[in-house]
């Protein structure tokens, strides 16, 4: 890898562990529609199928346009019947899962490098994310110098704003700021931005600490 003195994170697909299929398959069992194929594919948010109500129901999260509890009662009116908003929680937050362990990188890393997160994220899921951090003894202030998220920024990856606003509110150089993301027009997106973006397989990142951070291996 080329040499750099600041990195963004994404959170799911790269810190968080994202399975997209064990959620729908927890709605579908909650009694909501979902179709066969939000269960089969376990591909980054962004690429599922946007035609899915669910799907642009998370898109509008993620930019800020809908929170938790609209987002809780949308969810309750599809399942059946006594669906309580703990039942919806649990199945939207089983999405995801912590590597203590990359919380422990971070950490070590932020002896080195500024590190942020730029994340497509939901009010619903940041809470979920700063409170499983916070448990595992990793509050995410002592993670990162600052957290990118687009549900406060009212913007989402691909979109360029969002790459422009984080660089310019950062103050980091692009040239010499390493990214990662596990969706391609995310990490695209960035090259384009001129950051020195790199993309994974999403859940990964373990595989990839060798070549990127090779001194915390």
């Amino acid at each position: 890898m080329e040499n750099f003195k600041n990195i963004f994170f994404d959170l799911g697909g790269v810190l968080f562990n994202l399975n997209t299929r064990a959620a729908f398959r927890a709605f579908k069992n909650l009694g909501m529609p979902i179709p066969e194929e939000l269960i089969t594919d376990n591909s980054p948010l962004n690429a599922l199928p946007e035609g899915q109500a669910i799907i642009k129901l998370i898109h509008r999260m993620d930019l800020g346009e809908v929170r938790a509890r609209e987002f809780i009662e949308t969810v309750r009116q599809q399942c059946r019947p006594g669906t309580t908003e703990e039942e919806i929680l649990q199945a939207y937050n089983g999405m995801i899962d912590v590597p203590v362990g990359r919380l422990a990188l971070l950490k070590r890393l932020r002896t080195k490098y500024r590190v942020y997160l730029l994340s497509n994220i939901g009010d619903l899921h940041w809470e979920a994310a700063q409170r499983m951090a916070r448990e595992l003894g990793f509050p995410m202030e002592d993670c990162f110098d600052h957290c990118f998220c687009s549900f406060e920024m009212g913007v989402a990856k691909p979109d360029p704003a969002i790459f422009e606003r984080a660089i310019r509110e950062s103050g980091v150089n692009p040239a010499e700021t390493l990214y990662i993301d596990d969706y391609a027009a995310n990490v695209e997106t960035g090259l384009a931005a001129g950051l020195l973006a790199y993309k994974i397989e999403g859940n990964t990142l373990e595989q990839h600490i060798p070549r990127l951070f090779p001194e915390f291996a």
